[in-house]
C-alpha cells in the first residue's frame, strides 16, 4: 500500500549521512507503508547496507592480502562482507514490498534468460 505522508516514520539515528542505507530508507519509506516489525527490519537492512558499503570501500580491488606467513591469502573482511550480504538479503524477503515496486516476473525460462541478457547489456554493455 502506498505511504500516507503524514505519518511517514522517521529514518534511524546512526545511518551514514548520505549512505546507501538512508537512500534506501528514503526510496521505500515514501512509497511504502509498513507494520512495526517491518520497519525494524528495514532500519536493520540499513544499517546493514551501510557496513557493506564501508567493507567494501576498505577491501577495495585487495581481494588477496599477504598472510602471517607471507602467503596470498583472502581479505579478512570478505566473509564478514558475505555475511552481510546474506543478512540483508533475507531481512529484505521479510519485508513485504507491494508489486507495483517489483519487477514483473517472467512467464518462462526464454523470457528470464532475455530479461537477464537486457539487464547485463544495460549495466555492463558501456564497461567494454
Amino acid at each position: 500500500m502506498t505511504c500516507d505522508q503524514s505519518k511517514k516514520p522517521r529514518m534511524p539515528v546512526g545511518l551514514a549521512s548520505g549512505g546507501h542505507g538512508q537512500r534506501l530508507w528514503h526510496d521505500l519509506t515514501e512509497r511504502v507503508e509498513f507494520t512495526d516489525i517491518e520497519l525494524r527490519y528495514l532500519a536493520n537492512a540499513c544499517f546493514t547496507l551501510d557496513r557493506i558499503a564501508k567493507m567494501r570501500k576498505a577491501i577495495g580491488n585487495e581481494l588477496l592480502v599477504k598472510g602471517s606467513q607471507g602467503q596470498k591469502v583472502a581479505h579478512p573482511l570478505l566473509r564478514e562482507l558475505r555475511a552481510d550480504e546474506r543478512h540483508f538479503a533475507d531481512l529484505m524477503a521479510r519485508i513485504d514490498i507491494p508489486d507495483q515496486f517489483a519487477q514483473e516476473q517472467p512467464r518462462t525460462q526464454g523470457e528470464r534468460s532475455a530479461q537477464m541478457r537486457a539487464v547485463v547489456g544495460s549495466r555492463w554493455g558501456n564497461a567494454y
